[in-house]
């Protein structure tokens, strides 16, 4: 599927990804109040199984949201299991986090940084995605990885908060007809 970016689009779509993962990045940082870095926002094209094999790190937790609109598909948010309780700290949490209160922070990072990403991506591109809640997702206690696409286009971005030893990722996958959609409001945005 990266043969359907031309190198205009890919530079336009890395762009708007660096704008919208910056204002996430914007937001963390204002909660925890420490600085938050980010890598080059990533673009390629999954298949399932691809996909599935992303999934099988044991140190870190994960979160999936799905979301709807004129585009869809969902974004998955890769939080390191290093460092929660010193962002936990920095967010107020009384440490060391038990079960529920370290549930609620990866919840809330997750909903926190994945808003302001898809918002700030769809929100230049005129188009509208209503995100879900974060559920936590864990993909080693299920045979197979269960997603609704032959093959995707993924846009990731790495988050990491100096004050600590935490890092996280965002990973954002839309479904074949998004990809479309994505496509003509590139191309509108290019014109």
């Amino acid at each position: 599927m990266n043969t359907l970016l031309s190198e205009d689009q890919r530079d336009a779509l890395q762009e708007l990804m660096n704008i919208s993962m910056g204002q996430a990045a914007n937001a963390l940082a204002r909660l925890v109040g420490a600085k938050v870095t980010l890598s080059i926002p990533r673009i390629v094209s999954v298949t399932p199984l691809q996909f599935a094999e992303m999934l099988n790190d044991t140190d870190v937790w994960y979160t999936r949201q799905s979301f709807l609109g004129h585009i869809r598909g969902e974004v998955l948010t890769v939080l390191s299991k290093t460092g929660c309780d010193s962002i936990g700290e920095l967010m107020d949490y009384e440490v060391p986090l038990d079960h529920d209160a370290l549930s609620e922070l990866l919840l809330e990072l997750a909903n926190i940084l994945a808003g302001a990403c898809l918002s700030g991506f769809t929100e230049q591109l005129a188009l509208n995605a209503k995100l879900s809640m974060p559920t936590l997702f864990f993909p080693e206690n299920q045979q197979t990885v269960h997603v609704h696409w032959a093959s995707t286009l993924m846009m990731e971005v790495e988050f990491k908060v100096e004050a600590s030893q935490f890092d996280s990722r965002v990973v954002i996958c839309l479904e074949d007809i998004a990809v479309d959609t994505l496509l003509q409001a590139l191309n509108r945005l290019l014109e």
